[in-house]
């Protein structure tokens, strides 16, 4: 079997985590990014973890560049900023084209699970633009917030 240490990278408090950052973290407007990626894991919307550890947005990268965040509030993830790909809402039939942020709210359960409301993904707001949309053009500057 072995160690599964190999499998895990620590923070810099020395916690064991499953994710690893891919470049020195950034704070911009007072909020406090950092690109990561699950170790082993493959390019997914779901390779972000569901909690935060040192930052208050995660970024991911594809084969094109960072292509999604997602926001924590209270240490649990709260939105997903998502533009590197085509996205329609069942139901209304809104489109959101390839490099434009729409973003995907994340409502807690009673249980503690969480569910995405995928179908209902909308522009940022102007407080969203206002607070994250600094550090989103920090990481991905060709994006358009609406």
């Amino acid at each position: 079997m072995g160690n599964d240490a190999k499998f895990f990278s620590r923070d810099e408090k020395g916690r064991r985590s499953e994710y690893t950052a891919l470049e020195p973290s950034k704070i911009v407007n007072g909020v406090k990014g950092t690109v990561i990626k699950k170790i082993g894991d493959k390019d997914t919307h779901t390779s972000l973890p569901y909690y935060s550890n040192t930052s208050d947005v995660y970024f991911r990268k594809n084969k094109n560049g960072v292509c999604q965040a997602r926001v924590y509030i209270g240490n649990k993830k709260y939105l997903d900023f998502d533009w590197s790909h085509n996205h329609k809402n069942k139901g209304s039939n809104r489109v959101f084209e390839v490099g434009r942020v729409h973003v995907q709210v994340w409502k807690e359960e009673s249980n503690g699970t969480f569910t995405r409301l995928s179908d209902n993904a909308r522009c940022m707001s102007n407080a969203e633009m206002k607070k994250y949309g600094p550090i989103l053009k920090e990481f991905c500057p060709h994006i358009k917030l609406r």
